[in-house]
């Protein structure tokens, strides 16, 4: 008999924020209404990746105003890069991140944390794209991409979706992410598929974003990502390669001292 959990103890949230100063106060905001009702104890991050606006200044005054809310500012580094510094400043067990654009509903978390029982990962889906078609190709076209270059999972339904609940042990499992740019999410997702990591997968709306301008169609991210794959596919192969040896050798040390 499964357990429905209504609460968290503890629950750590970040957004990963580049040029948002039009969305990031009232995204915290929702956030700070929401998050009561899932976890005893949360925190708010603010992960200002380099923007150029006021994202930064907005971001620190409600760090001032709500004491649950705290910034870690960064030179640009990506997405991947942003997400990184995510995972790091977090102090809970369970985190959770989703974009600062107002795409999605943060009060969806709510059924998220009742898969928290059973699952290590509880992934997004998008039950629509809200940018239209042009990217329902474009993703469609990464997830046979990723499928073929780097085997990544049929099962798993969203790849880059913004929204995921993840416990903390998969970071700690999986190893450090390599990834600083769009390939991040493949790379975390495949890790934790490869390690055996419980994932359940919940639909969420997707809303059009109302003000700035999303990046994820620019041509230039869109090579970068595929660059990245192929180094991607390098770095984790020597990464399992190196494991294995170390594996190895302590395998023969230890029989050497039987």
């Amino acid at each position: 008999m499964s357990v429905r959990i209504q609460k968290l103890p503890a629950l750590s949230v970040f957004f990963p924020a580049y040029n948002e100063a039009g969305n990031i106060e009232e995204v915290v905001k929702q956030a700070l209404a929401v998050l009561p009702t899932v976890a005893a104890h949360y925190e708010v991050i603010v992960v200002n990746d380099g923007s150029k606006d006021g994202t930064l200044q907005i971001a620190r005054r409600l760090s001032k105003k709500y004491k649950r809310v705290r910034v870690a500012n960064q030179r640009n580094k990506g997405y991947g890069g942003a997400l990184k510094r995510g995972f790091k400043e977090a102090k809970y067990d369970w985190i959770f991140f989703t974009d600062a654009d107002l795409q999605f509903d943060i009060a969806e978390l709510k059924k998220f944390v009742a898969k928290t029982a059973e699952n290590d990962l509880v992934l997004g889906y998008r039950l629509n794209r809200a940018e239209g078609m042009k990217r329902q190709i474009l993703a469609n076209t990464l997830k046979i991409w990723n499928r073929l270059l780097l085997g990544f999972p049929r099962n798993i339904q969203d790849i880059d979706c913004g929204f995921k609940l993840i416990h903390r042990r998969v970071l700690y499992e999986t190893g450090p992410l390599l990834s600083d740019g769009a390939m991040v999410s493949t790379e975390l997702l495949l890790k934790a598929y490869r390690a055996d990591f419980r994932f359940a997968q919940i639909g969420v709306r997707h809303y059009q974003r109302r003000i700035g301008e999303a990046t994820g169609s620019n041509t230039k991210v869109i090579l970068k990502a595929v660059r990245d794959t192929f180094r991607l596919q390098w770095q984790m192969t020597k990464q399992e390669l190196n494991t294995g040896l170390s594996n190895l050798a302590f395998s023969l040390r230890s029989s050497y001292t039987e």
